[in-house]
Order: structure tokens, then C-alpha cells, then sequence
């Protein structure tokens, strides 16, 4: 899983790449060059979490249950992490997919110095309009029901993270 916390601990993103769609059962797939069957979507979940202190867990503030992302949305979250990372960037905005469940912008905040120690501002938005249809049976209103939160973290976790999703995301683009 990846997680990038706030420069205090005391907030969490989390992204958890855990498979790859399969295709439906009985459907025979279209073969690739290299022989094998084409996969489908990445399978997520993303949560924005709470430290606790006074039992010293962490508790989800909102957390999304599934999420669908392309594969070429993975690609364009390393590239753009990359990118902010090796300096190639000030810094860079990420949706999951056409449905953009999920937004996340990581850069420098305006007017701050660009040092390697500097910490990153952080904004993670949530559309919890797809979920809410689901569970609750509410219409589907895209961008209706957004949350964002915006924190500072600092560039050291910012790597963490990135190495987390890499880690993760090529495992499952490799199948």
C-alpha cells in the first residue's frame, strides 16, 4: 500500500493498488503479440486517514471501496511523480480515470522556495458521487459531492510514496 502522511502525522493518504480486472467469465479475450490475454483495469481503494492518538491507530475520515484506473492512469500518476521527483517539474495534477473518483496534485506551494528539504503541498480530492449512488441509491451527479483536503508533506515522504505506487502498479501492469 502506499501511503503519504502529512508533515505532522497526523494525516494519511492512502492508495492501494490491489489487482487486475479479469476479464468476464466466458468471454474468450483477444490474445496480445507476446501471447498473452489482455487484462483489464487496475483495482484500487483510496482512503484519507487520521492518527489517532490516544489509541494510536488510524481511522479513515473517507474512504472510497472500489476504484476502477486505466492502466494508462497508473502510467500518468508514475510519470507525474517522476516528473515532481527528479526536478523535471514544479509539480504535477493526477485523475483516476474519466470518472475522476479520485484527483491528486502534488507540487511546491506558491512562492515557496524549490529546496530539496521544502516541504510539498499535498491536495487530494474525492468524488464521492459513484459511491453514494451505490450505497445510498442517490442519482449520479459527477462533481457534485467533492471533498478536498489540501496538507503539507514533506518531499522524503513524497518519494516514499511514489516508490510505494511504482512497487505496486508494476506488479500488476506486468500481468
Amino acid at each position: 500500500m502506499a501511503e503519504l502522511p502529512n508533515d505532522t502525522g497526523s494525516l494519511w493518504f492512502r492508495l492501494d493498488l490491489v489487482d487486475r480486472e479479469a476479464p468476464s467469465r466466458g468471454a474468450v479475450p483477444a490474445v496480445k503479440e507476446d501471447g498473452r490475454a489482455p487484462s483489464g483495469r487496475l483495482l484500487a481503494s483510496v482512503s484519507l486517514e487520521y492518527l489517532d492518538r490516544r489509541d494510536g491507530e488510524r481511522w479513515p475520515v473517507v474512504r472510497l471501496p472500489v476504484l476502477y484506473v486505466a492502466a494508462d492512469s497508473a502510467r500518468a500518476l508514475l510519470a507525474g511523480l517522476s516528473d515532481l521527483l527528479q526536478g523535471n517539474a514544479p509539480g504535477f495534477a493526477w485523475q483516476s480515470g474519466e470518472d475522476a473518483a479520485v484527483g491528486l496534485q502534488i507540487g511546491a506551494p506558491e512562492g515557496a522556495a524549490s529546496a530539496p528539504q521544502a516541504a510539498l503541498q499535498v491536495e487530494v480530492g474525492l468524488d464521492l458521487s459513484l459511491f453514494l449512488s451505490e450505497a445510498a441509491g442517490a442519482p449520479r451527479r459527477p462533481a457534485s459531492e467533492l471533498a478536498l483536503f489540501r496538507f503539507a508533506a514533506s518531499r522524503q515522504a513524497v518519494v516514499a510514496f511514489a516508490g510505494a505506487v511504482r512497487g505496486e502498479a508494476e506488479v500488476l501492469l506486468a500481468r
